[in-house]
């Protein structure tokens, strides 16, 4: 081929291939992830400290938006017992850490899987 002469190629699917990863890209951004908490809310139920039952039913999983959940306690005392508080000789605590780090392989393992199931929906060159 010589340099006068031009070559054309032409990708059919470029269009639904942008159009579906900018789909995907906003999909994974905004992953639910209230399954998730909810994992490690019931680990820390069952981890935190029983006196009277109050810490452990107070402990939920809260959907935040645009991909992110928290799990909880609204008692005002929670952080005293999760933390610990020396100057008043209380121990610290850490269920909600250790529920956390306990649920680590299976929340990525989630993660992994909602995220592959979306990324299966690009279509495109």
């Amino acid at each position: 081929m010589s340099d006068s002469q031009v070559s054309k190629v032409t990708l059919e699917g470029d269009d639904t291939l942008k159009r579906t990863l900018a789909s995907a890209e906003s999909d994974i951004r905004e992953l639910d992830q209230t399954e998730n908490a909810r994992l490690v809310q019931q680990r820390a139920q069952a981890a935190a400290p029983k006196r009277t039952g109050q810490l452990r039913a107070s402990i939920v999983a809260k959907d935040l938006g645009k991909g992110a959940a928290c799990v909880t306690s609204d008692l005002i005392y929670a952080p005293v017992i999760h933390y610990g508080w020396p100057a008043h000789h209380i121990s610290a605590q850490p269920f909600l850490t250790t529920a956390a780090d306990n649920s680590a392989q299976l929340v990525e393992a989630n993660s992994l899987r909602e995220t592959q199931r979306i990324l299966g929906r690009v279509r495109g060159a």
